[in-house]
């Protein structure tokens, strides 16, 4: 039995728009103009590359293969098998060494995995040379023997990976790293009737906000960023500010400070939103197979953490949670009142509504089949509890109490029944507290979680002014001997942070410790054991002088001595130096814990007869069940505590849902 690395070579033309990054896999490889025109294979001691048609494949029958990107080379065998162009390979197993490698350094593309693990240099300029060639352009251009060392190269790097690093992988993330590829490649069923009437609904809207923008009868385009400030300036208002530069909070409070008294800024606004979200649907529909499923990309081993992340331009983790409303005449509605009413609504709209378009509705079951949604209930802090040792928290929760009662029994001096029904109020905000500051959150962040997390404003008591007080406690006073007033804003936020901090000695005891720890490896490497048998590693922490944003003035800088550590950026694709602090390190502690947890329920509902895993978002799965399949069965297999982290108490909230929901 052996291992074999395998690398396919596809045509490509990024001028043409005719690529991965433009298309997305799945749209790719079902292109007419898809051309698998070299495969590379390497057992660690010869490597081959050459046409797929002069390849012996019976020799990888029975084999254990190997490409580094797994889901991409293995979705190119399944559309050659599909199309003639290559016979059925009966494989023993197909692993990812791109997700090895993110596993063990969190370098995913072949070229700074092979210099980080391996200390070699790849060449990858053989990509400029096929770009737009397929096999016998690559003949006449006098380039092919170089696409084909380059193959024979990458073949037998990917195989070093695994001979070199396989071991440090263990089998259960090799498992889920296979369950990935396999979900993806599965994909989901579409309601299409629903999709193509919300398609038909999107393009009217857009067509109607199109009508209004002045520029467009002088053929500008839409999002014109010259004719919208020519535009501004014409009627005196700012221009909208850069929702990238600036934030969505900025682009908002333009939009609702204009958008009611200029038609055009509410069209303007409109449109960016809609043709997003037409987007969205087209590629749903662009992506449909035969089936009627739509496939998806996500990342195992996304986050430093392990989480997963969405890829592919088809983000499964982040579906719109609300609807989009459009009002009887087809604008969005916006206002935000109309909006709250709308979240409280179960069944029928209003009759100032005239559609939703729903994305999330758009995902179903199979035909035969039902849809469950098992969510690890509050997970987080129940690891979190586990990690400090709070026996009082991990006793009472082990009893069927949910973290935030058990947390206000504990200390907030809860003595009552049911607290959710009892005390809503003292409920969410021991819902906020457990969930927001736990990590060291400061008293302005506090405000918005709270608000996030349990719809609690903590600001509504607030005094206009208080007293000052100096770092004793004593009342500042002015020259004239009067108290100095200052704004009192935020003065329970405060209240409620130094009373978490005081009465939570043991998650506070945490922060320390690891902040200490951190500190004191300036110089060398700093890893975090987790139960689960795996590390977070925090390579080369070093004190420097840094430009950080203020974690109490978001939107505003320091520049202090920090601590940081290299970490890697899967949106920068590249490794920088990260701040960290003791807090932080817990978040990232616990989440990746937390994860791992997760981790082994998707393994034990892949293990069960009858259930599909279609995706998961953070900790909650999707799945597709035989109707045979109860909620009690799926809450069985979510709530078994992992033999590594006994003691644990796990719940489950399990709903049969007709399409997928939040």
């Amino acid at each position: 039995m052996s291992v074999i690395s395998v690398d396919f070579e596809t045509f490509y033309d990024r001028k043409e728009g005719y690529d991965i990054r433009s298309l997305g896999m799945v749209s790719y490889v079902r292109s007419p103009r898809f051309d698998p025109y070299l495969i590379s294979v390497s057992d660690g001691a010869q490597s081959w590359a050459g046409h797929p048609r002069d390849f012996n494949w019976n020799s990888l029958d029975g084999q254990t293969l190997l490409s580094h990107n797994a889901g991409f080379d293995s979705r190119v065998l399944m559309e050659m098998t599909k199309r003639g162009l290559a016979p059925k390979v009966n494989f023993k197993e197909w692993h990812c060494t791109a997700n090895l490698t993110t596993y063990l350094c969190m370098r995913r593309d072949l070229l700074r995995a092979a210099e980080f693990l391996l200390g070699v240099q790849v060449d990858k300029s053989y990509r400029l040379d096929a770009d737009g060639k397929h096999w016998d352009d690559m003949v006449a251009a006098g380039v092919l023997e170089k696409v084909k060392e380059a193959g024979r190269v990458d073949a037998l790097r990917c195989h070093n990976f695994w001979t070199k690093f396989g071991h440090l992988w263990p089998e259960r993330e090799r498992r889920l790293s296979g369950l990935t590829i396999k979900q993806c490649h599965r994909g989901c069923t579409i309601d299409i009737p629903l999709l193509m009437k919300q398609l038909t609904t999107a393009q009217k809207a857009l067509i109607q906000a199109e009508s209004v923008l002045p520029w467009m009868a002088y053929g500008k385009v839409p999002t014109s960023s010259k004719a919208i400030a020519e535009e501004c300036r014409k009627v005196g208002i700012p221009a909208p500010p850069v929702k990238s530069r600036d934030g969505e909070e900025a682009f908002d409070a333009w939009a609702a400070a204009y958008g009611p008294k200029y038609k055009w800024v509410k069209g303007y606004t409109d449109w960016r939103v809609i043709n997003k979200y037409i987007t969205k649907l087209e590629t749903i529909k662009d992506r449909l197979m035969e089936d009627g499923r739509c496939p998806y990309e996500l990342l195992y081993f996304g986050a430093h953490t392990g989480r997963w992340q969405s890829a592919g331009g088809l983000a499964m983790q982040t579906l719109r949670k609300e609807p989009m409303y459009l009002d009887c005449d087809g604008w969005m509605i916006t206002d935000a009142d109309k909006l709250k009413e709308l979240s409280k609504c179960e069944g029928n709209l209003p009759e100032w509504v005239g559609c939703a378009l729903d994305e999330r509705a758009l995902w179903i079951a199979a035909p035969g089949k039902i849809l469950m949604a098992p969510d690890l209930s509050q997970i987080e802090p129940r690891v979190l509890a586990w990690v400090v040792k709070d026996k009082k928290m991990l006793d009472s929760m082990a009893g069927g109490t949910s973290p935030y009662q058990a947390h206000a029994e504990a200390t907030m001096g809860w003595t009552g029944g049911d607290m959710k029904k009892e005390a809503k109020d003292l409920y969410a905000l021991a819902k906020a507290r457990v969930l927001g500051l736990g990590y060291g959150c400061g008293w302005k962040k506090f405000i918005d979680v709270a608000m996030a997390m349990a719809q609690l404003d903590i600001t509504k008591d607030d005094p206009e002014f208080i007293e000052a007080r100096n770092d004793e406690g004593g009342i500042c006073y002015d020259s004239d001997q009067k108290p100095i007033m200052v704004s009192g804003y935020g003065m329970r936020s405060k209240q409620i942070v130094k009373d978490y901090r005081e009465g939570n000695p043991l998650v506070t005891g945490l922060w320390k410790q690891l902040d200490e720890a951190f500190k004191a490896s300036i110089g060398q490497h700093f890893e975090m054991a987790m139960p689960s048998g795996r590390s977070l590693r925090y390579p080369e922490v070093m004190r420097e002088h840094k430009r950080i944003m203020d974690p109490e003035n978001p939107g505003k800088w320091l520049t202090k001595w920090v601590i940081t550590a290299l970490a890697f950026d899967q949106k920068r694709n590249a490794v920088v130096r990260k701040p960290f602090y003791g807090g932080l390190l817990a978040e990232n502690l616990i989440q990746a814990i937390s994860r791992d947890v997760f981790g082994e329920c998707l393994l034990r509902l892949d293990d069960t007869a009858g259930i599909d895993n279609l995706w998961s978002v953070h900790d909650e799965g999707v799945i597709e069940c035989e109707p045979s399949i109860t909620v009690k069965d799926v809450r069985h297999v979510m709530t078994q505590t992992p033999e590594w982290i006994p003691g644990l108490p796990l719940a489950c909230d399990v709903k049969i849902i007709p399409h997928y929901t939040k």
